[in-house]
């Protein structure tokens, strides 16, 4: 293989990178100048790969580049701890849901037989059940969300008495 790094400057002084790269990219022209010029100029096609800065790099010019300092990596941020809302906010938020499920449990029409029968009329009677339907769709979301919210107050509680019952252990140890 060719020696690419005969050409150009030899180091002598220490350099920085931003310059060893000005040197590199001066051994490269020296190469393309003293170069033939391409045999093929007619159709204008290169006969040759561009050589790339890499392998212009002496082993001598090792001694003579100055490496910057590696970046002191940021002080990771101290997470903040954790914030958990306490069981008074999960039960109002409980009693709301409660309140807005009570007056879909009671039916549109109390006489059952009326609401899905004909007494009312075809037109009447498709209406109520589907605004039956809806409610019980609506229900059915209610009942999931106080699922939810009562396993949330659950574990709040649960929480509020286990700091508690370690800040009694702790008075009594002291």
């Amino acid at each position: 293989m060719m020696d690419f790094g005969a050409y150009g400057p030899a180091l002598t002084e220490p350099v920085t990178l931003d310059e060893y790269m000005a040197v590199l990219q001066q051994r490269l022209d020296t190469y393309n100048a003293s170069r033939p010029p391409s045999d093929n100029q007619v159709f204008r096609v290169k006969s040759w790969v561009e050589p790339l800065l890499p392998w212009f790099f002496r082993d001598e010019d090792e001694a003579f580049v100055v490496l910057p300092e590696p970046k002191q990596p940021k002080p990771k941020p101290k997470p903040k701890p954790r914030y958990y809302r306490p069981a008074s906010y999960w039960r109002e938020k409980l009693a709301r849901i409660e309140a807005q499920m009570k007056p879909l449990e009671e039916p549109l029409i109390t006489d059952r037989a009326a609401a899905g029968g004909c007494a009312l009329g075809p037109k009447r009677t498709q209406r109520i059940q589907n605004q039956e339907d809806g409610r019980l769709q609506r229900y059915v979301a209610l009942k999931k969300e106080r699922d939810r919210l009562a396993s949330m107050l659950r574990t709040a509680e649960a929480r509020e008495a286990k700091a508690l019952e370690s800040a009694s252990a702790a008075t009594e140890r002291a």
